[in-house]
């Protein structure tokens, strides 16, 4: 049985413990958060043992085992550090840090450390991201690929948003999964990037953006695009496709799906020049946080490495925050 104890009890935080406080072989020992009252009802709803406004007592606490970091990026650095002080075993959310500093002293910890940590890269574990990887890398489509990618959300709790664009703009936080989907599916490098940005609402922090899309263009002459926004008056859009000279894969999660949400997700494959349609269903969860947590206990038992690697959250990064630089040095006054 492993001790697990909870940094950050926001929406994150909930994610996590909604997938994983069942598991017969886990125990949510604690949750951590400074506002107490969230902590207490984490605490109440999932069960904890006990709740603080400070995680430094559940670190010192030798009857901890693992540490699920849901707290916002800046603080993902120090947590780490006393994490490793104290050995207690770590699943951290992306991104790990907020500028290439910190994000460069945190791979160097993890490459060191005698604990096992863990990022919170959830496609990776996503059983419809799994399909299409493989579907790709055994050539379904052929190369090169056009990759067109947005997540949109239509802002109804600006306080959750704005919190989280006064730490990371939506290219560095939901961009380093799909910069690492072109990465992992294809095995080919980014060579170059660049993108627009944009504000279309008056609360979005004086440096920062709500709106950005960023182009890519990688070692195998495949080309990519990014679209995310969050904002009041954004429409909820979600679409990922995949072309190539030997055919297309597009996916529908089950939740934007018109009809049979109850057969999952939805990826859609066509054929050239056969002209033929595949459908394959994949019921999945979105955000599989049971099976990153699964996988960490693996790490801790058989000495397996961590999915992805250090090296390739570190890369997913850092195109994300130079892509982040060019679009406010062009376009954020």
């Amino acid at each position: 049985m492993y001790n697990v104890v909870l940094i950050g009890c926001g929406h994150m935080g909930s994610v996590h413990l909604d997938d994983i406080y069942m598991m017969e072989n886990v125990c949510v020992y604690g949750v951590a958060d400074v506002n107490e009252e969230r902590a207490k009802i984490f605490a109440k709803k999932y069960g904890a043992k006990s709740f603080d406004t400070s995680y430094e007592r559940y670190l010192k606490d030798e009857k901890t085992d693992i540490v699920i970091c849901a707290t916002y990026p800046d603080s993902h650095l120090e947590i780490l550090k006393q994490c490793v002080k104290y050995k207690k075993h770590l699943l951290c959310e992306k991104p790990v840090a907020t500028n290439m500093k910190d994000a460069a002293e945190f791979v160097s910890i993890v490459k060191n450390a005698e604990i096992k940590v863990q990022i919170g890269y959830i496609l990776r574990f996503n059983k419809t991201y799994q399909t299409v990887a493989k579907m790709i890398q055994d050539g379904a489509l052929g190369s090169p690929l056009v990759i067109r990618m947005n997540q949109n959300h239509h802002v109804m709790d600006w306080r959750k948003y704005g919190a989280l664009l006064a730490n990371a703009s939506p290219i560095v936080d939901c961009g380093i999964h799909y910069i690492d989907v072109c990465r992992w599916f294809t095995g080919m490098e980014i060579e170059s990037m660049n993108g627009i940005a944009a504000k279309t609402d008056k609360e979005v922090p004086e440096n920062s953006y709500n709106y950005g899309m960023m182009t890519m263009r990688l070692s195998d002459g495949s080309v990519a695009y990014y679209e995310a926004a969050w904002g009041n008056t954004v429409a909820a859009d979600n679409l990922k496709e995949f072309i190539g000279p030997k055919g297309r894969i597009r996916i529908t999660e089950r939740e934007h799906r018109t009809v049979c949400h109850e057969e999952g997700d939805l990826i859609e494959y066509y054929r050239y020049p056969e002209k033929e349609y595949k459908t394959i269903n994949i019921d999945c969860k979105r955000r599989p946080t049971g099976a990153q947590l699964e996988h960490l206990i693996r790490m801790i038992e058989e000495n397996i490495p961590a999915v992805p690697s250090i090296e390739d959250v570190y890369t997913s990064l850092e195109i994300a925050i130079k892509t982040d630089v060019i679009l406010r040095d062009n376009y954020i006054k």
